[in-house]
């Protein structure tokens, strides 16, 4: 029974509506009426007298002709009893119980049938999940046919509207989101201009487009987190052109908000001349992108100097106090005092810019290695957890700026420079009863290992942890892991640039603890051109690490890896199972446009690409260049001058060698791989598609499972970058590159729980220490679901819709529900 008193008349009057239409033959009236009942109902029943005739009304006006097709099923207002047997007819006993009509969904799509995706999308008799509107919408963009009513009724669903728009982990593809961005700036421009406006809202909704919002924000007096993201609303070029005029004659003091409020929309250098800071640009960007992952990223300090050369003399203290960054003001020698604040404080910004700082009279570099080394020490004594583990990652990072102003390498060379002059005491080995516990290695990873006889522990026991003889061991094992990071840093250098390593050196980072348990990890390239272990390769000479497009190219790297998976070998960074690239016979002979199809969001792709030491460009023709030795990799866009300001298109990427362009299959294998590989992660951050992945990384999963696999293939089988596992219970698809994972003839990702394949299966292993997290537990879902009738989990079963629900009968209405 309708239980709200409140709502009688009402409901009486548009019931009396509905028999009015009826009697004048309106359908569109019927329509509208039904609607507002449904409204007016809200999940509520009818008393039985008022069901029936509003079936026998509807049924009457809307005759079902076919309950066999679909589309003639949903086409109706009202959810009659007529309807819904016939509704019943079309699904199984779940979907039915739970009036989810996704499987219709599927097999429209499979069909190619838009009118059921219609009539799914307007129907009241039931409803879809987000996953199946994602799909329905895109085949309908498609198609042509995603109209006006279709985006009237999404735009009624505000949850929906907003997972259409959303910039960061798009549900739908960039032409389809784009379809729905008009109605969400309006709903948005009614929300800012509410009696009440409700600030927690509106900083929970994507940012909208339009100047209107960027001057309601310069306006407005309340929360200033509100005013910087509406401020940062996108702008066309003209708009962006409107604004500048607007505030060309304006108080320094808007101009200054202005342009704090654009920092957020990625196109605030448009601004700089109007605050007397022209040729600021690229230092600006650094300022930006300094900051684009996390507060604690390498910078470089070569690149901060010359960009403020290009500054000409403006005004760099004001632009950093407009923009700050602590870093790039460290590099150019301002706020000095205020950054050793900071350090004394353990704030990770101001150990960062503390190694940046260029050296104060008759200080030397040693004498701030082993102040940092202090710093790392005091961040000792901070209790486990998040700010412990920040303190240490910004320790690292200054190491590498302390290595920048140095001279050094990398912070592993000024390491080994720093242990020669101040070594690290070693303590001697703790003797607690049957067990020894001294410093050592657990694979390539530092850990405090304990031995009864000659048997390792995997565990320390409680009377060695409870010894206090224990603590210099666990303060060596953290400053030995602060060198592990930092070598593992320069290890990654040598397999991404191809950089060889003089033997000199090489037998110097031999000696060191981290050097002689991480270097035998990796594969080495002697210089007669042997491949190899350590060991097993010609150190007297020049040795480099190998990249495993050079191995591809030797037709050696699918050897090495199954020899990985037999020796279940960790490496301390990825080099065998590392993403890899190499030209199409497309590319081979003239530029690659493998990423020209790509919708990209700018400001997150240039973001990207200058964390990985790319520089870009703006102007007439934007462009972003990295160059490696002999080699700059230049890459084309098509944007609207500015990368930040909107979305960019990818439309090729060409090789030089100084300033004459080269082939493709010319470049070093390394060379063309990294700078590809740069453009992969770049297309990814700033993806506009749910189907947009990284390439490479869905490849070097299939290469991890195809060793772990090794000849036991019976269950799973590769199709390009999907996997099919024939289960016991059902046929699974799993993408390498979006991580989906499908059931049978669904379509709609199964939203598994987080849980299931978090710890690793017993055929993997970690190819890399404590790294790719994603990667173990994507391929371990796949081994577990090739033995799904070993799964008893009910929520993972439930999820992969492999449990039946007993149907409910309705003691009020008699439905099943």
């Amino acid at each position: 029974m309708f239980e709200h008193p409140g709502g009688a008349l009402a409901l009486m009057a548009l019931i009396h509506r509905a028999r009015k239409a009826a009697a004048a033959a309106d359908l569109d009236a019927l329509r509208a009426t039904a609607g507002h009942l449904l409204r007016q109902l809200a999940g509520d029943t009818l008393v039985n007298a008022d069901e029936q005739e509003l079936t026998r009304l509807y049924d009457e006006a809307f005759p079902l002709t076919d309950p066999t097709d679909p589309a003639d099923v949903l086409d109706a207002p009202w959810p009659t009893s007529t309807r819904m047997q016939a509704l019943s007819a079309l699904l199984d006993e779940r979907s039915f119980t739970e009036r989810q009509l996704d499987p219709l969904v599927d097999a429209a799509l499979d069909a190619g049938d838009r009118r059921t995706l219609r009539a799914v999308a307007l129907t009241p008799l039931g409803r879809i999940h987000d996953a199946s509107w994602a799909l329905l919408l895109d085949a309908l963009q498609a198609a042509g046919e995603l109209d006006d009513e279709i985006v009237a009724r999404v735009v009624a669903d505000e949850d929906l509207l907003r997972d259409l728009v959303r910039p960061a982990d798009p549900v739908v593809s960039a032409t389809t989101g784009d379809r729905f961005r008009p109605a969400w700036d309006e709903h948005m421009w009614q929300l800012v201009n509410a009696p009440d406006v409700n600030e927690d809202r509106l900083l929970t909704r994507p940012r909208p487009r339009g100047l209107r919002f960027v001057s309601w924000a310069l306006d407005y007096t309340g929360n200033w987190r509100v005013a910087r993201h509406l401020g940062a609303a996108k702008l066309t070029a003209t708009e962006r052109a409107h604004l500048i005029e607007l505030l060309r004659d304006a108080p320094t003091a808007r101009q200054e908000q202005a342009f704090t409020l654009r920092l957020g929309a990625g196109d605030a250098q448009a601004l700089l001349p109007l605050l007397g800071l022209a040729g600021a640009e690229r230092l600006l960007r650094l300022i930006q992108s300094g900051q684009a992952v996390n507060r604690v990223v390498r910078n470089d300090r070569a690149a901060i100097l010359a960009a403020a050369a290009e500054a000409r003399g403006a005004d760099l203290g004001r632009l950093l106090k407009l923009a700050g960054n602590d870093v790039v003001a460290a590099a150019l020698g301002l706020r000095r005092r205020p950054i050793m604040t900071r350090v004394g404080k353990d704030s990770p910004v101001g150990i960062t810019a503390y190694g940046m700082l260029p050296l104060a009279d008759g200080e030397t570099v040693m004498d701030r290695w082993v102040a940092l080394r202090e710093v790392h020490r005091r961040g000792m004594e901070l209790s486990v957890g998040d700010r412990r583990r920040q303190h240490e990652a910004a320790v690292n990072v200054a190491l590498e700026h302390l290595a920048q102003v140095g001279g050094y390498a990398d912070a592993a060379a000024l390491d080994a420079a720093g242990e020669a002059d101040w070594p690290t005491p070693v303590p001697p080995p703790l003797a607690v009863g049957p067990y020894t516990a001294t410093v050592g290695f657990d694979g390539s990873e530092p850990a405090i290992v304990t031995v009864k006889g000659a048997r390792v522990l995997k565990s320390t026991p409680k009377a060695v942890s409870a010894d206090p003889g224990l603590a210099p061991l666990r303060e060596q094992h953290e400053l030995l892991r602060g060198h592990t990071t930092r070598l593992r840093t320069m290890l990654h250098r040598l397999v991404t640039a191809g950089t060889p390593l003089p033997p000199a050196e090489l037998a110097r980072l031999r000696t060191t603890p981290a050097g002689a348990a991480l270097l035998p990890l990796l594969v080495w390239q002697d210089a007669a051109g042997r491949f190899g272990l350590l060991d097993d390769v010609d150190a007297t000479g020049p040795v480099t690490a190998a990249h495993p497009a050079t191995l591809a190219a030797a037709g050696l790297l699918g050897d090495w890896q199954t020899e990985a998976a037999r020796r279940r070998l960790c490496q301390p960074v990825p080099q065998l199972f590392r993403e890899w690239y190499a030209p199409t016979p497309q590319e081979a002979d003239g530029v690659s446009t493998r990423f020209s199809d790509r919708v990209i969001d700018g400001d997150a792709a240039s973001r990207e690409l200058t964390v990985r030491g790319w520089t870009v460009h703006d102007g007439a023709q934007p462009y972003a260049s990295r160059t490696v030795g002999a080699w700059t990799a230049v890459l084309h866009v098509a944007a609207a001058g500015w990368w930040g300001a909107g979305d960019v298109g990818f439309t090729r990427l060409e090789f030089r060698a100084g300033d004459t362009s080269v082939a493709a299959d010319t470049v070093p294998a390394a060379v063309f791989s990294e700078a590809v590989r740069d453009l992969d992660q770049a297309a990814w951050a700033g993806r506009r598609g749910v189907d947009d992945y990284r390439t490479g990384l869905a490849r070097a999963r299939a290469e991890l499972l195809t060793a772990a696999l090794g000849d036991d293939t019976k269950r799973i089988t590769r199709h390009g970058d999907t996997v099919v596992v024939d289960g016991s219970r059902a046929v699974y698809r799993v993408h390498l590159g979006t991580e989906a994972v499908t059931v049978g003839s669904r379509r709609q990702p199964c939203d598994l729980p987080y849980v299931f394949g978090d710890t690793m299966h017993s055929a993997l292993f970690p190819t890399v220490d404590g790294r790719d997290r994603a990667t173990l537990r994507l391929l371990s879902r796949i081994l577990l679901l090739a033995e799904d009738e070993k799964i008893t989990d009910e929520w993972t079963l439930e999820k992969l819709g492999l449990m039946r629900r007993s149907p409910q009968v309705c003691s009020a209405c008699g439905r099943i529900h």
